[in-house]
């Protein structure tokens, strides 16, 4: 028999959590504020091939982590080490009490298919030989897949006990979960020697994913809904935190974003530079006659011209000022006196005002001191940040690697614009939309095309997309329709993880987040829903974020707060609604002007808005939002600009 796979699940209260492979770490058990010790109790108990119960179960670690007391937190982990990671048995600890932290089994029973009471029953009578305390224990076993979870108790000495209480059936039950389901068997093994748990390899199955057994598919959906906020957090975690660095010829910089932090390899200016055309002069000498000696230009040589007390020298804006000169002053303060021998030159004028040390002189270095930081890495370089480079002669800029992006739509109904229409069918508006959105913000992107609602067609459109980009951004097919075979087909055959496959938004709530590893290379999947405007609130909601990190871009989206003009009636989701903001002079906030019917449908609702009021979601202190409100609205367009 194959080695069996465990990951281990410790839960104690912590803020934060680490996952490694192999080993439990926290911020507070590092600190001791927690020692953990059940975790790697079991992890002994089950590795021990010196026991006899460790060398039937012959069973190796595949993941372990401590994890914070959050029931939603617990069940997408629970599905990620089953559904992805494959693992054949999941151990927990601790979460099975009366406190209200106590979520364990809350968590578990929301993510099995069957119940194994037995296996419980088992754990419960051993524990109760001991100790009647015992019956306070809610414990909860069960299998999801081809994973068996089993709940244990926190304390050390309970998981002991009801470890050696079932690890004798563990095997056996393992041996009956896989007979059940034998297609899947070669994909586990495969999944269980990848690399790091969450990033599996990519492999194409042979096998059908059987997506055409309408009755059998789920009624509800296998992920849990997490907030925006946790969706954003696990979609930065994920992205490779190694990001390769290229140098670009500076006319090629434009909306790039700087991979080093640049110095100025020189003072800016790197001479006295006059600020007006007039004269530089000596300031002491004050007001009065003036000797022209003749005039500097823009562009010549620093110190070719000397004056003395008396007299002065005609200068352009820009043009070096002369060592001696202690001033400039503006030909508007001048009057001439005296021409030259040929009429056209000027010999003698009048300063007519007093002249004051340092006047209309730039020094050296009082724009950019050479050696002074002049961009900072993560700065997306504009038309403005291009002029700087410039202006500090740097020709060849360290630029962050640009992700290669395509766009695929899916769906039977889908066709392209200019055909001649068929019947039940709709033009395609979600892709033309994204590029479009993708290079207004500097970003070019394939098109993918469209990919039917089959699933041999969907599977040869992402084998396509994988080798010829790094990001995938999908419309539709993530829903709960038969049809939406997206998710399915990337974590089965693909080997995806499915880091968050529902978010608590309005709209765009089956948003998806997946990567996979193709040739060693991770590439990421963001599967927006099918409607035009759902596909463009999540674009700005996940797709340019995701890129900012993609890029080690440092903008985040621009948020002004607004009142609105009319009463919103709250969705229990957080709803991001279409506006048109506008600014006056008698009100401090802009004004949020709906664009109508916020139906997910409607592209028409997105025509002119420059905003999405973030409207929070229904609570029993408030289900209606009355106009005048003020809440924050999130700028369209502006996605880059706010570092």
């Amino acid at each position: 028999m194959s080695p069996i796979t465990f990951g281990i699940l410790t839960k104690i209260e912590v803020r934060f959590f680490i996952v490694v492979i192999f080993t439990l770490v926290s911020d507070s058990c590092s600190e001791n504020k927690n020692d953990d010790r059940s975790g790697p109790l079991l992890e002994r108990l089950v590795t021990d091939k010196e026991s006899e119960i460790g060398r039937k179960l012959n069973a190796e670690i595949e993941c372990s982590a401590i994890i914070p007391d959050d029931e939603l937190f617990i069940q997408e982990t629970l599905i990620r080490w089953s559904d992805d990671v494959g693992v054949n048995v999941i151990l927990t600890t601790g979460g099975t009490g009366f406190s209200s932290r106590d979520v364990t089994p809350e968590a578990t029973k929301q993510v099995i298919n069957k119940e194994a009471p037995g296996i419980t029953h088992a754990m419960f009578t051993e524990s109760l030989k001991v100790t009647p305390m015992a019956s306070l224990s809610r414990a909860v076993s069960g299998i999801r897949g081809n994973t068996l979870i089993i709940n244990f108790p926190g304390s050390p000495k309970a998981v002991k006990e009801c470890f050696n209480a079932v690890a004798n059936v563990i095997p056996h039950a393992v041996d009956l979960i896989l007979d059940v389901k034998k297609s899947i068997k070669e994909a586990h093994h495969d999944i269980q020697h990848s690399e790091v748990y969450h990033s599996c390899p990519h492999k194409k199955s042979a096998a059908s994913l059987s997506l055409d057994n309408v009755a059998g598919r789920l009624r509800e959906s296998p992920f849990p809904m997490i907030s925006i906020e946790e969706s954003q957090k696990l979609m930065k975690n994920s992205v490779v935190k190694e990001i390769s660095t290229v140098k670009v010829n500076i006319w090629d910089a434009l909306g790039r974003v700087l991979a080093e932090t640049v110095f100025s390899p020189c003072d800016l200016p790197p001479f006295r530079a006059s600020i007006k055309d007039g004269y530089a002069v000596i300031a002491k000498d004050g007001k009065g006659k003036r000797t022209v000696l003749g005039g500097l230009e823009a562009g010549h040589k620093p110190g070719s011209v000397k004056i003395v007390s008396g007299s002065c020298v005609r200068i352009n804006t820009g043009a070096a000022v002369p060592d001696e000169a202690t001033a400039v002053v503006q030909v508007e303060d001048t009057k001439l006196l005296e021409k030259g021998a040929d009429g056209k030159e000027e010999k003698v004028i009048e300063i007519l005002t007093e002249p004051k040390d340092g006047q209309d002189i730039r020094p050296i270095g009082s724009d950019i001191k050479k050696g002074s930081i002049v961009l900072k890495a993560g700065t997306k370089i504009g038309a403005v940040e291009l002029g700087i480079l410039a202006a500090c002669g740097c020709s060849q800029i360290p630029v962050t690697y640009l992700p290669k992006i395509g766009v695929l739509s899916t769906g039977n109904e889908l066709q392209d614009a200019g055909e001649a229409p068929k019947p039940g069918h709709v033009y395609d508006s979600n892709k033309i939309t994204l590029i479009m959105m993708l290079k207004e913000n500097g970003y070019s992107a394939v098109d993918l095309g469209i990919a039917t609602d089959q699933e041999k067609v969907m599977i040869d459109a992402i084998e396509k997309a994988v080798e010829e980009v790094d990001l995938i951004i999908t419309t539709g097919s993530v829903s709960m329709g038969d049809r939406d075979m997206l998710k399915p087909i990337l974590k089965e055959i693909f080997n995806a993880t499915i880091h968050f496959g529902r978010v608590n938004l309005k709209p765009g709530k089956p948003t998806t987040f997946a990567t996979c590893v193709h040739n060693g290379k991770t590439k990421y999947f963001l599967c927006l829903p099918g409607n035009p405007v759902s596909a463009m609130v999540t674009a700005n909601l996940f797709v340019f974020p995701l890129l900012n990190h993609l890029t080690k871009n440092n903008a985040k989206p621009m948020v002004v707060k607004a009142k609105v003009t009319s009463k919103y009636v709250l969705d229990p989701r957080p709803e991001f609604a279409r506006v048109i903001l506008e600014w006056s002079d008698d009100d401090v906030y802009p004004k949020a002007y709906s664009t109508g019917n916020q139906i997910s449908s409607k592209l028409l609702s997105c025509k002119n808005a420059n905003a999405l009021l973030m409207l929070p979601g229904k609570s029993d202190s408030q289900a209606v939002l009355e106009e005048g409100a003020v809440v924050p609205a999130m700028l369209l367009g502006f996605n880059q600009h706010v570092g």
